[in-house]
């Protein structure tokens, strides 16, 4: 089907639509470069050092030092906020601790629940070497067991290996 293009010359449906494409993107490219946030306000290096023990609430597996959420940058800015009041890490990793459990903790302490999610891989391992000494004890012993064969077996496996080699 042929359609009438900006110049008044007859063109192709598809060349329509790239038309629109482009104007359409010209349009709303100046906006997006308008809509970038600021850059952000420059964090002391020990707040990174902290916020990279932390794990972001709404990412998954993400810490806080690397998440661009909002969230995150909040926790960085409150970190630095307690900097500033002079508080340790130790404390400000307790601050979060206590607001949002154990969890929060990227390395959790090795107690209740998360002592068996440490020993846990420790115990796998253990029972699967366990496994593999007994299978392999068995093997060998099974190897061990003499083969009781007749004289006409023998001399027929013997005719066998002279015929081949």
């Amino acid at each position: 089907m042929k359609t009438i293009n900006v110049n008044g010359e007859r063109g192709t449906r598809s060349e329509v639509y790239a038309l629109c494409v482009f104007l359409f993107s010209l349009f709303f490219s100046p906006s997006f470069f308008l809509a970038q946030d600021a850059p952000p306000p420059t964090l002391d290096p020990k707040v990174f050092e902290i916020a990279y023990q932390l794990r972001c609430p709404v990412c998954t597996a993400q810490s806080v030092g690397d998440s661009a959420s909002p969230i995150a940058v909040e926790m960085r800015n409150v970190i630095q906020e307690q900097l500033g009041q002079g508080k340790s890490e130790k404390e400000i990793l307790a601050f979060f601790q206590e607001r949002y459990g154990d969890w929060i903790l990227l390395n959790p302490p090795k107690r209740g629940l998360y002592l068996f999610a440490w020993l846990l891989p420790l115990v796998v391992a253990l029972t699967g070497i366990g496994f593999l000494a007994m299978y392999l004890r068995r093997w060998t012993k099974r190897a061990k067991v003499p083969v009781e064969a007749s004289d006409e077996d023998l001399e027929r496996v013997r005719e066998e290996m002279k015929w081949q080699g």
